[in-house]
């Protein structure tokens, strides 16, 4: 794990910000990885699990501090995320960031079809 995290940080150290995709596909149906449902195994389970959070995963385990933000909308009206990662120890330029582009781009007022308050 440290030869991964070292090689992720020098392979990134030119770079003030890395943006990624939150996930790399658009929200899947509501209950399509619900535990409830008996035909979906553990092993289905997993693998659409890794697919989902590729590029979260990547940087939760290099320690690299990173935000995501739900900076559009897809077709279906659902939140399509972009994650910002940053240097190593330089979380006050994430904040930085995030600040600003909810600033010029917000959100609060975006719901989903699928949503608590509806």
């Amino acid at each position: 794990m440290r030869r991964i995290r070292h090689a992720v940080a020098i392979a990134t150290a030119r770079y003030d910000i890395l943006l990624t995709p939150t996930t790399p596909v658009t929200a899947p149906p509501h209950g399509l990885f619900s535990t409830t449902r008996e035909d979906l195994t553990a092993a289905d389970f997993s693998e659409s699990d890794t697919t989902l959070f590729t590029f979260l995963g990547t940087f939760n385990a290099t320690g690299q501090p990173s935000v995501s933000l739900p900076l559009g909308m897809s077709a279906e009206g659902m939140p399509v995320g972009i994650q910002v990662v940053g240097r190593f120890a330089d979380e006050a330029t994430l904040v930085r960031l995030a600040r600003d582009l909810e600033e010029a781009r917000p959100w609060f007022d975006r719901l989903p079809p699928i949503h608590a308050s509806r």
